[in-house]
């Protein structure tokens, strides 16, 4: 059986340079707006451009003008610019790999106006100017005759060459009543009326016989290049080329495969992980150097261990998340081109072979074995790993472990500490005193025994009226505080009726963060050297918790005080300060164990299908019921059953299970109910986003912002391997299976 990834490739472990090429020009074409396009002769080398034929002068006939007023008449042809004297196509530097952008059974068009292209093919090459329209033509052979003997046969070959020389070829085939059959197929360029011509030379019964597909360049002037095999388009300048509505480093091929005609983009490999790293992972979603090298360097590995998968169609990779998502010079980051060139040449190897570098999303705290998901995938490296720090992070608090109790309540508790309210003192006149002092201003004693003289007073003192004002349009001082605080981001409920001290000292604490003096921020709990430290979001960088401090365990909206608490890290903590000295931490319990990939949008999910709905996705006319029969170590489901009422069942496993049931990841449960309509429904909670194979982009991200280095998140998802260098030097024959 013939092996259809191939070429085989042979590492050359070692130190090798890789040069990344880097370029960004400014293209500009100046347009003629007065000439005829000048008929161009094809390019004799890939060196030397074609000479540049004089414009032909347009003769202007006289005549006689028509009394009414007519519009001008549109150019037939778009005016062109000169011939280009050379090209120096940019990213084209070994080791190259090929990338397939477009295939399509329609034309497909290279939109960029007057820019030049050399096309080159294995007989010759011709400039050609944009837009190029590539699309696929029937090429056609002419049968001359059907001949009897040897004889008469030889003497039509002979009259063809004489006639016609190099221009054609002939081949002979036999017929079923054994006459001898001779065509001829016309080499590049063909005539516009072969007819005539095998009739001008004797033929006159020639006919038209349909074989292969051929590949057709039609540019702005005209100019035409069709062939059998590969087109080689390298622009004239080192512009990116655009395709659809993206644009490309490298040079583009255009070929035939099977009715579809293939756009391909090949460049550098280093080139093409530009336009791959911030399109799987993108630097301002995952602004983490470490996680995104970690990326960089699965996605070169991919490429690598991937490189002839699709030889026989004339590329290496798909440009989609089939394969890997490339979408070209258009994406390129700062951050991520930094990822690719501070791992250049660095590729995952296992037994001395890059790896089948495979990675999700999302996975929930624990990947699981490609055997399970993709049994044909199997490798020693791609099992079931956690994406949590090898050790739980331990916070120490000054106070014993206490009651729960609403978050709300914590707010005044914690404003009665910053503002030093005394028991048995009026509650609601310390407030107003202790956030006067804290604005800087003394108050003359006022009424403040409703909740609106309270709020008033509290607005007053903290000197936000005028906010209070100009930015909530609220006449009414308990809905202008309201709004104001909702406005801020700042967690404050409505008074009851009856009045309330613990609601004055919420209001107060909201104040307090309004007015600054109060601090909340939020983050990640990470490993320190000396201890634990805190990722704020929207931080360069972290800063070391001093400990003890005042700790507090946060769930479900609820709070606690706490002793000692055991967190992972990527735990969700926030921080409350003031006077520069922290005043609660709050350490946040979340479900599971996927602190790491906490932050993703995909963390959770929930899918409904109606019943007939899903019978129809699953092609089962009359379902009964589905129900899973397996699920992996970590709970995705690779058994799936469709039951229909005669009780025969439609099975999947795997990764299938997943595509049968259209859902994004296969860790999922399954709830079948009944609507108040009588209507049964299919209902899936889930976690995750992918396959849940190999490396995880929202885990690897939390990990680096624990403090791991690139190769030490590589070595968590792919243990085993190792890191090596690549080389491109020594293509193997092929290898059976």
């Amino acid at each position: 059986m013939k092996n259809t990834r191939m070429p085989r490739f042979r590492l050359n472990i070692g130190s090798m340079s890789v040069r990344t090429a880097i370029g960004i020009a400014c293209y500009a074409c100046t347009l003629l707006s007065a000439c005829q396009t000048a008929t161009i002769s094809p390019i004799q080398t890939q060196t030397k451009a074609p000479p540049v034929s004089a414009p032909t002068p347009t003769v202007s006939k006289e005549v006689t003008p028509d009394p009414r007023p007519t519009a001008a008449p549109m150019p037939t042809k778009a005016p062109i610019g000169p011939t280009p004297t050379h090209t120096e196509v940019r990213d084209i530097d070994p080791p190259l790999i090929r990338a397939l952008l477009r295939r399509s059974r329609s034309t497909l068009t290279l939109p960029q106006p007057g820019r030049a292209y050399r096309a080159s093919w294995s007989e010759g090459e011709k400039w050609l100017w944009g837009p190029l329209r590539v699309s696929l033509v029937a090429q056609h052979e002419w049968q001359v005759g059907a001949f009897s003997d040897e004889l008469a046969i030889r003497k039509a070959e002979d009259r063809l060459r004489k006639r016609l020389g190099h221009r054609v070829s002939t081949s002979r085939s036999t017929t079923a009543d054994e006459l001898l059959r001779l065509r001829v197929a016309w080499r590049h360029p063909a005539p516009s009326d072969p007819k005539s011509i095998l009739t001008d030379v004797g033929f006159v019964d020639a006919f038209p016989v349909a074989t292969d597909k051929v590949t057709q360049i039609i540019d702005i002037a005209g100019n035409t290049v069709q062939w059998e095999g590969e087109i080689l388009l390298e622009a004239a300048d080192d512009w990116p080329i655009v395709v659809g509505s993206r644009r490309y480093r490298g040079r583009l091929v255009a070929r035939v495969s099977d009715a579809e005609i293939l756009i391909i983009n090949e460049l550098n490999l280093e080139s093409y992980l530009r336009g791959v790293v911030p399109v799987e992972m993108g630097p301002s979603q995952f602004p983490e150097l470490e996680a995104l090298k970690a990326q960089a360097v699965a996605a070169r590995t991919y490429a690598v261990s991937h490189l002839g998968d699709h030889i026989d169609e004339g590329y290496d990779i798909c440009s989609t998340p089939a394969c890997q998502a490339y979408h070209g010079r258009g994406v390129e980051h700062r951050l991520s081109d930094r990822a690719v060139l501070e791992t250049a040449g660095s590729i995952a190897i296992f037994d001395g072979l890059p790896i089948d570098a495979m990675y999700t999303s999302t996975c929930s705290g624990h990947t699981d074995a490609a055997v399970d998901i993709f049994p044909d995938r199997a490798q020693p490296y791609l099992i079931g790993v956690s994406c949590s720090w090898e050790r739980p992070l331990q916070l120490n608090g000054s106070s014993d472990l206490g009651a729960w109790r609403d978050s709300h309540s914590f707010g005044a508790t914690l404003a009665a500490g910053v503002l030093s309210i005394h028991d048995g003192a009026d509650v609601r006149r310390q407030i107003i005193d202790q956030i006067a002092r804290r604005s800087g201003q003394q108050l003359e004693k006022g009424q403040v025994g409703t909740t609106e003289e309270f709020v008033a007073s509290l607005l007053n003192a903290a000197q936000l009226e005028s906010a209070a004002r100009s930015l909530t349009n609220e006449t009414d001082p308990t809905d202008s505080l309201l709004a104001l605080a909702e406005l801020f981001e700042i967690s404050l409920r409505p008074p009851s009726p009856q009045w309330s001290e613990t609601w004055a000292l919420e209001a107060a604490f909201a104040v307090l963060e309004i007015m600054g003096v109060v601090t909340h921020d939020s983050g990640e709990a990470i490993p320190h050297p000396q201890g634990v430290a805190i990722y704020p979001r929207r931080a360069d960088h972290s800063e070391l918790l001093q400990q003890p401090l005042p700790l507090f365990e946060g769930r479900g909206g609820s709070v606690r005080d706490a002793g000692i608490l055991e967190v992972l890290p990527g735990t969700l903590l926030d921080r409350f300060q003031a006077d520069d000295h922290v005043i609660a931490l709050v350490a946040h319990r979340s479900g599971g164990s996927g602190e790491a990939d906490r932050r993703s949008s995909w963390r959770s999910w929930v899918r409904e299908r109606s019943w007939p709905e899903l019978s129809r996705q699953l092609g089962v006319p009359k379902l009964a019921t589905i129900e899973v029969t397996k699920r992996t170590p970590h709970g995705r489901v690779i058994g799936l059953a469709a039951v229909d009422q005669g009780g025969n069942r439609k099975t999947w496993s795997g990764f299938d299970v997943r595509r049968a049931l259209q859902l994004p990841e296969n860790l999922f449960t399954i709830h079948l109910v009944t609507g108040p309509d009588g209507e049964r429904r299919a209902r899936f909670l889930g976690r995750g986003w992918g396959h849940g194979v190999g490396l995880c982009q929202n885990g690897a991200y939390g990990l680096a912002r624990a403090g791991l280095t690139f190769d030490r998140i590589l070595l968590t998802y792919y243990p085993g391997t190792s890191l090596s260098t690549y080389g491109l030097a020594e293509v193997l024959e092929p290898v059976g299976d």
